[in-house]
């Protein structure tokens, strides 16, 4: 005996398991200056941060901006719109620019 699911019932349960497969990293360069890299790995809610030997994890903040994250502990706020990135830690503030790799 085969059992049938239902059209309906099966386009459901696809969508379900998309939906809770994890979101794919997004790895990023950003050139501040000549000296110093900063690699991002971006997901639709999170970003990692890799910034001079240390690795923060990021939250997406819903704001007006293309992809604003932030980490209060840290002190840490990253706006990326486009090819920019303004990376704020404390007081500090850097501008960055997308490193586009050949």
């Amino acid at each position: 005996m085969r059992l049938r699911i239902p059209p309906l019932l099966w386009s459901v349960s696809v969508t379900i398991m998309l939906a809770a497969a994890p979101a794919a990293a997004r790895p990023v360069t950003y050139s501040c200056g000549e000296e110093l890299d900063v690699n991002i790995d971006f997901t639709p809610r999170k970003a990692q941060l890799h910034l001079r030997e240390k690795h923060y994890t990021m939250q997406r903040v819903k704001s007006a901006r293309d992809g604003h994250y932030v980490n209060s502990k840290e002190q840490l706020e990253l706006i990326a719109n486009k090819g920019d990135l303004k990376l704020r830690q404390g007081k500090s503030e850097l501008q960055c620019k997308l490193k586009v790799t050949p």
